[in-house]
Order: structure tokens, then C-alpha cells, then sequence
């Protein structure tokens, strides 16, 4: 494992035991224990149901903002978001981000920086996405001021992310003399890499070209995290907390942008701490007990952790690969000619 896989892996290590340190601190095990034997396992079952949902339609929106370089079919863009996640439960560094971009190139032979370029352009989305939810979600949420921030900021940050996203794909040859000239006031390494990036993402916005596709990427963008809202708001009543559309999009929201944080792989810790604050910041939980959003938010892990990663490893042996041979992926990144290269 080189210095930097060393460094992401001790890092996420002092964030995770800061946050298990917390729950460890705060929460009345006694009450947590109670409260996990009286839960509801049919609406669990319906959390699932959902969740891998939502993953079908992640595989969709890739397989549509592939269509530029190379049609593949939904099923196949699943399994390989399937594996993405898998193994970003497991590996460190979100390692599983690159095995991913690697399976998908091997698998449809297409260039490294086209998959590349297809995860940053989600990623993107996704941030988005959720962004959106959470403005939304905050103006509907109790008058706390801290909520109040967050969705003014997200507000300000969503507008902007979309406006550069949708002036990068419509004055192209812009951003790539204005990528060229902040380039070469770099150092030639960390130029050549930060060019390289650019081009990627300018790649990516190939599937905005106005079309039907484009609006079935963005509709699924957002139906993608309007499920797994729903996964949040379904599993409310088996903890015996308010079924409320707010609630739920407010804490998934939180939560998924709070596990962008440095973590153990998995995001253990950093997703339970973010939830259960979530759920605090709505109103849905008190202060004397966050022994129940700390259940609430244990289950919904599992829920998300395990079925994902079962299915994701199936889906990577079923391609013939193994964790072994993927280690190193993250080693040698691809060079700016690589990146630019199309299918």
C-alpha cells in the first residue's frame, strides 16, 4: 500500500473512532438494545426493496450517459455499479470509485478516462441532486437556524455546480484553453494531472446534448436520491418515529453528504453520527433520546451495507475478477492522453 492509501486509510480511521467515540459517549445502551428487539421487519424488507431500486436506475442513468462513446445494456451498467459500491464498502480511500471506472473499461472496452469521466459526471449529479432535495427539505423543516444555513448554502452551491456543469458542455473549447492556461501556471506534475481531470469531466458532458437522454439523465439523477428517500421515510415507522417526508429527506440528505468526510471503508461511524444529528436537527428525535436515531440509523446501514455488497461481489467474480488483483488499480492513474482518449 503506497504513503497516500496510508495516509486516506489513518485519517479515516481518527474520524470514525471520533465518531464511534460519541455514540459510545452519548447513547444509553440499555434503551439502543430495547428499542432494536421491538423493531418492525417488514418495513426493513420494503427499505430494501427500495434501496436496490434506486441502483437500477443508477444503472440506467450510466448506461444512458455512456451512449456518447458505447451502448451498453442497463443490466450490465447495474452490475457494475454494483460493484462500485461493494467494494467501496471494503477497500479504503474509495478505492471502490476507481475498481469500477477499471471493470467497466476491461468489460466494454472503452477507454480508462471515458469510465472515468462517466463516474465524475454522476458524482456531480448526485452531489446535485441531493443538494436540491436538501434546499427543499430545509425550507420545509423546523425553524432551526442551523438547517436554515445549510439550505441557503446548498442553494448557492447547487446553482453554481449547475451552471458551470451546463457552460462546460456548451462553450467546450473555452474551458479547454482555460484548462491549458491554468495548467501551465502549475507545476508540470500537479498540471498534467489537474488538466487531465478537466478533460475528464469535459468528456462526461457529452451526454447533455439536449436530447431526450439528457432529460432522462437528469430526471433519473433525481429519482434515484427520491428513492433512497423514500428508503429513510419507510423505515421511520418500524422505529416507532413520524412518518414525514421531511424527516426522511432531511436526514438523507445530511447523511449522504456528511459521509463524504474521511472514514473506514463502509462509512462506519461518520454515516451513524450524521443520521442521528439529522434526525435531532428535524425534530424527529430528542436530546434524552438518541438512543433511538442511533438504532434508526445501525439498521438502515446494514440495510444498505449488506444486500449491496453481497450482490456487488457476486457481480465481480461473475466478471472474473477478485480484490487481489484489483488492489492497484488506484496505483498508476491515467495519463492526460489516456483520459482524453475515446472509445
Amino acid at each position: 500500500m503506497d504513503r497516500k492509501k496510508w495516509l486516506s486509510l489513518g485519517l479515516g480511521f481518527v474520524v470514525t473512532i471520533l465518531c464511534v467515540g460519541w455514540l459510545v459517549y452519548e447513547v444509553e445502551w440499555q434503551k439502543l438494545q430495547t428499542q432494536l428487539t421491538r423493531i418492525d421487519w417488514r418495513w426493513c424488507v420494503l427499505a430494501v426493496g427500495l434501496y436496490l431500486l434506486g441502483h437500477v436506475f443508477r444503472g440506467i442513468r450510466c448506461a444512458w450517459i455512456l451512449r456518447p462513446h458505447k451502448q451498453i445494456s442497463w443490466f450490465e451498467a447495474t452490475q457494475v455499479v454494483w460493484i462500485g459500491y461493494a467494494t467501496n464498502n471494503v477497500l479504503p480511500a474509495r478505492l471502490g470509485e476507481l475498481v469500477r471506472s477499471y471493470v467497466l473499461a476491461r468489460r466494454e472496452r472503452i477507454s480508462t478516462g471515458i469510465s472515468i469521466s462517466t463516474l465524475l459526471v454522476e458524482r456531480i449529479l448526485d452531489g446535485l441532486s441531493i443538494v436540491g432535495i436538501l434546499v427543499i427539505a430545509a425550507f420545509w423543516a423546523p425553524t432551526d437556524p442551523w438547517i436554515r444555513r445549510i439550505g441557503w448554502f446548498a442553494g448557492l452551491l447547487f446553482v453554481g455546480a449547475m451552471s458551470v456543469m451546463l457552460l462546460a458542455r456548451l462553450s467546450r473549447r473555452f474551458f479547454e484553453r482555460l484548462l491549458s492556461w491554468s495548467a501551465s501556471r502549475l507545476p508540470a506534475s500537479v498540471g498534467e494531472r489537474a488538466e487531465g481531470f478537466g478533460h475528464r469531466l469535459l468528456d462526461g458532458t457529452a451526454c447533455l446534448q439536449g436530447d431526450r437522454y439528457m432529460v432522462g439523465v437528469l430526471f433519473l439523477s433525481v429519482l434515484i436520491w427520491v428513492v433512497e428517500g423514500a428508503m429513510f421515510l419507510v423505515l421511520l415507522p418500524a422505529f416507532g418515529l413520524p412518518f414525514s417526508p421531511m424527516t426522511a429527506y432531511l436526514a438523507m440528505s445530511i447523511t449522504n453528504l456528511g459521509v463524504l468526510l474521511p472514514s473506514t471503508p463502509g462509512h462506519v461511524g461518520t454515516f451513524h453520527f450524521c443520521c442521528t444529528k439529522a434526525l435531532l436537527l428535524a425534530g424527529a428525535i430528542t436530546p434524552a433520546g438518541q438512543s433511538i436515531g442511533v438504532g434508526y440509523a445501525l439498521v438502515l446501514h446494514a440495510l444498505q451495507y449488506v444486500p449491496v455488497t453481497l450482490i456487488g461481489f457476486w457481480s465481480l467474480y461473475h466478471y472474473g475478477f477478485n480484490l487481489k488483483t484489483l488492489w492497484h488499480v488506484g496505483d498508476a492513474p491515467p495519463s492526460v492522453s489516456e483520459a482524453t482518449t475515446t472509445a
